[in-house]
């Protein structure tokens, strides 16, 4: 596996919402780290419900960071795409975040 991409690393800001010309709020997002090496790669069935207990196959990814990442579960990570942090499964030489696409 090559970590060969930089993404940047969000958390949601603790108390601020915005809110839409029709009254919908949203999150606040704070970019807290960019990271490099990293790299993203579809989640397939089988390791994603005997691994990580997901059904939703194929709409999940992961991405696996560097072990001095600020990503949190309820975080984002946004390369090319947005992707909500679903799951973090801390590993000794590296950090595998279970994502799935942001869409809208």
């Amino acid at each position: 596996m090559r970590l060969d991409r930089t993404v940047t690393v969000q958390s949601p800001a603790t108390a601020d919402v915005t809110y839409d010309s029709e009254g919908i709020s949203s999150k606040v997002w704070t970019a807290v780290q960019t990271t490099e090496p990293a790299n993203r790669q579809v989640l397939d069935g089988e390791l994603a419900f005997k691994d990580y207990g997901i059904s939703a196959a194929g709409i999940s990814n992961i991405f696996f960071l560097k072990t001095s990442t600020s990503a949190i579960e309820s975080g984002r990570i946004i390369d090319d795409k947005t992707y909500e942090i679903v799951r973090i499964e801390p590993y000794q030489n590296h950090i595998e975040a279970i994502v799935r696409p942001v869409v809208g």
